[in-house]
């Protein structure tokens, strides 16, 4: 499933927009889709430029131009009109996927070699990420244990410091018993 920005109530009104489908091509094809180019709309002009925006830049190039009948249909939210055009959508992504797959054929066995670099690369950072979390959590830990020992000291303090002051009074009992005998 394809992440987009809201969630589908109503498929004419959501794409209606044109933001959606930006959405779904950048999906696939971020650098060729720019989606801050295309705010949600709800003014018919807006949504006609937004569409228009979107054929130029984008359908163009992946084979797929809509003509102003199109675009005005999807605008007004017709029924069917959205689901034509993702269809013919899907079938444009899908042809433009093979013809990059073919233009870099030669590149793509350097492209893996680089993508199992860069997995590699991002394996040794969450290891790092996790030995910095076991780190941090090992020194919060520590810290705790030595919360706790000094507790325990004052704690051994103040009982010593009674224990000194019993001393004392049954020595000073003691003492009071041997004068009265």
């Amino acid at each position: 499933s394809i992440p987009l920005s809201r969630p589908k109530r109503n498929i004419a009104r959501d794409f209606a927009d044109c933001c959606l489908a930006a959405e779904i091509v950048s999906h696939y094809f971020p650098k060729l889709v720019e989606l801050h180019n295309y705010s949600a709309q709800s003014s018919m002009r807006q949504k006609m430029y937004n569409w228009d925006t979107f054929n130029v830049r984008v359908l163009r190039k992946l084979g797929a131009v809509l003509n102003k009948g199109e675009i005005e249909a999807i605008c007004q939210c017709k029924p069917g009109a959205v689901e034509l055009f993702l269809r013919s959508l899907q079938v444009s992504i899908a042809r433009y996927k093979t013809e990059r797959q073919q233009k870099n054929g030669n590149k793509s066995s350097m492209h893996n070699s680089l993508q199992e670099n860069k997995n590699t690369v991002e394996a040794k950072v969450l290891s790092n990420e996790v030995d910095q979390e076991l780190l941090i959590e090992k020194e919060q830990e520590i810290q705790d244990l030595r919360e706790t020992v000094d507790i325990l000291e004052q704690k051994v303090a103040k009982l010593e410091q009674l224990l000194r002051l019993k001393d004392a009074k049954i020595f000073q009992l003691q003492n009071s018993l041997s004068s009265r005998e």
